[in-house]
């Protein structure tokens, strides 16, 4: 019956969702709320009920949308919200639109709320008018010229300033189960509920008007969960994190990531963490959406393997999840270990709090090691010899990708 099915029925008739009214904010909770998310189906179901429980405001980001039975079913959720009176935004990056985005930018269109695209392809004209950015022509092409490489890759969705969606999932039904009409990707989410989701929402306000905001509101409040990047300060804050908790490791580095091109500083740090003792694990997929990452990835394996860290490829489909575990540090969101996200693009990560929400997700990286092929110097994977070229060739230009 594929996305028709009694499973999906939740997502595609999103007016069926039965649902109490959200609290307000001085009624919220002060005990965070964290539920960990590895299905797709699971994921957008519970999305849109707490969007159709909306009463004030919802901010939602993705980097890829399209109009498939998820993306419907969340329009139609986002424009029921905004029927009622709620405040409902949208941010789509111009590349994740499918291919010129005419049927998906007419559906939004009717659907009567605001949305912006992040940075258009320039080419495609009919985006401009819905551009994140300055309001002249000459200040849209002068952004678009100095800015084209930099996309919005976060997925976010925050409502009524108390619940935050963070993770992995695009709006797309490829995150779904096969038995649903998708492909099953691997992905992983985090609702969160109880925290100061303002960081959130002053990147969304950033991205979706950045000449207005450029220079307000770049703090983050002290002790914030959420590692975002969308200014130089915070890129290198993030960064240096990162180095200095690998640096510092005692037990383990679980890391499950889908595009793997690690800097030298990043390789140095994870080299030498696995050569003092530490449990380093690196999940990476054998089958990905861009064809030549597990080539590309595959380059680094012998300097890791020589270093003793264990390296797996998952076997089941696509794997596109992005987590850390160190030591009883834990982050889920969008951040990849490659160029783009280090240096180019917008992510945002979550820091887990919750001693079962922690316990969830190293039982889902036990149980993704289970359903994954151990890489090591006996059992290599002997790709043809142009694979292997190109992927030499293609990190002469890691810097992009």
């Amino acid at each position: 019956m594929g996305v028709g099915s009694r499973v999906f029925s939740a997502i595609a008739d999103s007016r069926a969702v039965s649902v109490e009214p959200s609290r307000s904010t001085t009624e919220m909770a002060s005990v965070v709320k964290e539920r960990l998310y590895v299905r797709g189906d699971e994921f957008f179901i519970d999305l849109v009920r707490d969007i159709n429980a909306a009463v004030r405001e919802v901010y939602l980001e993705t980097y890829i949308f399209e109009l498939d039975p998820v993306g419907r079913a969340v329009i139609a959720a986002l424009s029921h919200a905004h029927q009622r009176g709620v405040k409902v935004r949208l941010l789509v990056d111009g590349v994740g639109l499918p291919l010129a985005g005419g049927r998906l930018l007419a559906a939004l269109e009717e659907a009567g709320f605001p949305f912006r695209i992040f940075h258009p392809i320039p080419w495609f004209f009919r985006h401009w008018r819905h551009m994140a950015g300055g309001r002249t022509v000459s200040a849209r092409f002068l952004q678009l010229l100095t800015r084209i490489n930099n996309r919005n890759h976060r997925k976010v969705c925050t409502i009524d300033r108390r619940i935050a969606w963070i993770g992995s999932f695009n709006i797309c039904a490829i995150h779904l189960p096969t038995a649903n009409g998708g492909e099953e990707w691997r992905d992983t989410a985090v609702r969160v509920e109880g925290v100061d989701t303002r960081p959130l929402e002053q990147a969304f306000r950033r991205a979706w008007n950045p000449w207005r905001w450029r220079f307000f509101g770049r703090r983050l409040p002290m002790r914030s969960p959420f590692r975002l990047n969308d200014t130089r300060h915070l890129r290198r804050a993030r960064v240096r994190e990162l180095l200095r908790r690998i640096g510092r490791s005692k037990r383990r580095i679980w890391i499950t990531n889908a595009y793997f091109v690690p800097d030298e500083r990043l390789l140095h740090k994870i080299n030498r963490a696995a050569k003092r003792g530490v449990d380093v694990r690196i999940i990476l997929p054998s089958i990905s959406d861009v064809f030549f990452m597990p080539w590309t990835a595959a380059t680094f394996y012998k300097s890791l393997l020589d270093h003793g860290v264990r390296i797996y490829e998952y076997q089941p489909g696509v794997l596109h999840a992005k987590t850390i575990i160190i030591d009883d540090w834990m982050t889920v969101g969008s951040s990849n270990m490659n160029s783009r996200s280090l240096r180019h693009d917008l992510e945002v990560d979550y820091v887990l709090s919750g001693s079962d929400t922690k316990a969830a997700l190293v039982q889902a990286f036990l149980k993704d090691l289970k359903q994954s092929k151990e890489i090591s110097s006996s059992v290599y994977p002997h790709r043809p010899l142009w694979q292997r070229l190109l992927a030499h060739l293609i990190l002469f230009a890691k810097y992009w990708i």
